[in-house]
C-alpha cells in the first residue's frame, strides 16, 4: 500500500468528546483522527473539497478552543479528512497537546 502521509495520526476515542465546530458554534461532529498534518471528523455535513476554511477543534478537558485553517481533501463513509492549511505556534502546541494525550494508548511501550 502506497502511505503517502507526511505526519503520523492518533485514533481519537469516542469518549474524549473532541469535536469540530464552527466559528458560531454549529457542531460539525467528533474528531476521530488527528495528526500534526490534518484531522478526520465524522459528519452528515456537506463540504467543498479543496476550499480552505476556519474551524474550530475543541476539548473541553483540555480548556481548548482553537480556531484552525483547514482544507477539506476527501471524504470516507461519513468522515471527511481534513489537512491543516496552516497551524500557528499556539494551534500547533495544543494539538499536540491532543495528540500527546491519546499518544500512549495507540503506542502501548513507548513514551
Amino acid at each position: 500500500m502506497d502511505e503517502r502521509r507526511k505526519f503520523e495520526r492518533i485514533n481519537i476515542p469516542a469518549s474524549a468528546k473532541i469535536r469540530l465546530q464552527t466559528a458560531s458554534g454549529k457542531r460539525l461532529g467528533p474528531v476521530r483522527v488527528l495528526g500534526r498534518g490534518g484531522f478526520m471528523v465524522d459528519t452528515s455535513e456537506s463540504f467543498d473539497l479543496g476550499k480552505r476554511m476556519d474551524v474550530i477543534i475543541v476539548d473541553d478537558a483540555e480548556g481548548i478552543h482553537r480556531k484552525v485553517s483547514a482544507v477539506p481533501r476527501y471524504r470516507e463513509g461519513q468522515g471527511i479528512g481534513f489537512e491543516f492549511h496552516h497551524l500557528d505556534a499556539d494551534a500547533a502546541v495544543e494539538v499536540g497537546v491532543i495528540i500527546g494525550k491519546y499518544y500512549a494508548a495507540a503506542h502501548p511501550g513507548k513514551k
